[in-house]
């Protein structure tokens, strides 16, 4: 009897203790659900889209006063920036502006080697006339750009 007792005293702590080191074990993968849902919770969205985004409530189209790109804001952007912060608004509209004309013409400018590569190889003239024809459109605005940025 003092046996069995003795037992179920053991196995009640031991029942505390693995209680405890699941907590313990549990503890990183706890914090980083906390730390998650904190970050999500501070991150604000951005006041501007290059796109149409009624989804994100920016649905009115405006152009930066430089270089005329268009972008679209919600409904309280007149309210919530003038001054500087417009100014500063644009210069990052502008530069994410710049920064994908930059990407989309590195692309178009892969494809149009791609076609001319293939072309070259497989002795395809017409494929060759098709590449050489192509249009590199986002080359052509960031060069027009930088000319109002140097001129």
């Amino acid at each position: 009897m003092h046996f069995a007792h003795q037992n179920r005293q053991e196995r009640r702590e031991q029942q505390r203790d693995g209680g405890f080191a699941l907590l313990v074990q549990l503890m990183p993968i706890l914090i980083l659900i906390i730390v998650s849902a904190l970050s999500q919770l501070m991150v604000t969205q951005p006041p501007y889209s290059l796109s149409y985004r009624p989804s994100a409530g920016h649905v009115h189209k405006r152009h930066t006063s430089h270089l005329k790109v268009p972008f679209y804001v919600g409904d309280r952007f007149n309210e919530e920036f003038t001054g500087n912060n417009l100014k500063t608004v644009e210069r990052s509209v502008e530069e994410d502006y710049i920064s994908n004309l930059r990407n989309n013409c590195w692309k178009e400018k892969q494809q149009k080697e791609g076609l001319l590569y293939r072309a070259r190889y497989f002795g395809d003239s017409e494929l060759y006339q098709r590449a050489q024809r192509m249009g590199t459109p986002s080359c052509s605005r960031l060069s027009e750009i930088q000319v109002i940025l140097d001129g």
